[in-house]
């Protein structure tokens, strides 16, 4: 079972050790999928609506949204992330299964958000764990823009998954849902 749901470990972000597939769609959830794409349209207005939403309510924080190129593309706003300014992170590190941040008026971190939408009952998660960060991956080459600079992080995509957050953006959720999320996020950094 666990290399046929991806061999995915138990951490609050996605980790792999090990090679595994995805093997559980079945033929119900499959059907299921395919019926939802007669209102593909009107969820990808719902999304958009909630995007913008997310992006007017934190113009004020030290965040933004995940960005586009709004002259070559129009997203779908399918996921609302948002990346912490540099400048406005507070203290934090994250191991293989822990993390660990301390709390600094005005600054604020992905772990920090995170845990105060879970208690209130709404579900953020981490921006996506890079593939170079992961265990199965550990000592091989990877190309990143900068290459070459002998003290050169781990790219774009480890900055994106040290600063960035996923804010609960469901189809269903109603517009007090997302002003609840949006004080929440605003707490954060007071």
């Amino acid at each position: 079972r666990f290399w046929s749901t991806q061999a995915r470990e138990a951490f609050p972000w996605y980790e792999h050790k090990e090679l595994g597939y995805n093997y559980r769609i079945s033929n119900v959830v499959a059907a299921v999928v395919r019926g939802q794409f007669g209102h593909l349209a009107e969820h990808i207005a719902a999304k958009r609506k909630i995007y913008e939403r997310y992006r007017e309510g934190l113009k004020d924080l030290p965040v933004f949204m995940n960005p586009y190129d709004g002259e070559r593309s129009v997203p779908n706003s399918w996921l609302s992330c948002v990346l912490i300014d540099e400048g406005a992170m507070c203290v934090c590190v994250r191991s293989e299964r822990e993390k660990l941040y301390i709390s600094e008026k005005g600054k604020s971190c992905p772990d920090e958000i995170l845990d105060a939408l879970a208690a209130f009952g709404a579900e953020g998660r981490p921006v996506w764990k890079p593939m170079h960060m992961q265990p199965l991956y550990w000592g091989n080459r990877f190309v990143t823009a900068d290459d070459g600079n002998e003290n050169a992080g781990k790219g774009v995509a480890a900055e994106i998954f040290r600063r960035g957050v996923c804010l609960p953006s469901d189809v269903k959720m109603t517009g007090e849902e997302v002003e609840r999320v949006l004080e929440i996020l605003k707490r954060c950094f007071w």
